[in-house]
């Protein structure tokens, strides 16, 4: 599973840096997504944790 976790986030890295250098709007956009993305996974680790 680390192994995975770290694939992932050596994915948003380079993708990360490619908007961050190429086009600030979306880059801002990436950011924003990351996050909803995030906040979706706490959300189904905190449902989980009550199933």
């Amino acid at each position: 599973m680390n192994e995975l976790i770290e694939k992932i986030v050596e994915e948003i890295e380079i993708s990360l840096n490619y908007y961050k250098e190429s086009d600030p709007v979306a880059y801002e956009g990436e950011i924003l997504g990351l996050q909803e993305a995030l906040d979706i996974i706490h959300d189904q680790l905190e449902i989980s944790k009550h199933t």
